[in-house]
């Protein structure tokens, strides 16, 4: 070798941990993630401003149909959309230089969206039952409040969970995954 010439690799950089994902596979991913949470967020603000609607109308009626429609999103739209984002957020991890823990922004998002699935199950759709048995009788009872107060909290999280992911802040983890 020559004082001029640069040495070259002879042998391949190696990642520990699972692959990494094809160019096209990664792009596929993030668009469907993209697409699932900015719906999951949609329906969360659709949610908000029902439960506004609900909360301030007298009419029973209105009430009634106004939570069992927002029952229905929150059977068919909050729980899929949560799902798919979380699995494709959780396969771009594995699947990419950002990891699932190797990132703080990344470990709190996963941590958010968790609970974004997880409580609003446990709270605002119990919640969101009794509401609509309550305006079914005519009566203008609490759980109206905490359903709105899930929905609020949801709008939040997910709005926070879509700032981390456009700022990236606080650096790494030191964990490898």
């Amino acid at each position: 070798m020559t004082a001029t010439a640069t040495p070259t690799r002879n042998r391949q950089r190696t990642r520990p941990g699972p692959p990494r994902l094809p160019r096209n596979a990664r792009r596929f991913l993030l668009t469907a993630h993209v697409v699932t949470s900015v719906g999951w967020l949609g329906v969360a603000y659709a949610l908000l401003v029902m439960a506004l609607s609900a909360q301030a109308s007298t009419d029973p009626g209105t009430r009634e149909a106004t939570y069992a429609l927002m029952l229905s999103f929150d059977n068919a739209a909050m729980l899929p959309l949560g799902l798919a984002a979380l699995v494709t957020g959780v396969i771009l991890g594995v699947g990419s230089h950002w990891g699932v823990l190797r990132h703080w922004w990344v470990a709190v998002k996963l941590v958010l969206n968790v609970a974004v699935l997880v409580v609003p199950l446990l709270t605002r759709h119990p919640a969101l039952v009794d509401a609509v048995d309550a305006a079914r009788a005519g009566l203008l009872t609490d759980p109206a409040q905490q359903v709105l107060d899930g929905s609020i909290a949801s709008v939040i999280v997910l709005t926070v969970a879509t700032i981390l992911s456009t700022y990236k802040p606080w650096g790494k983890t030191g964990a490898n995954f």
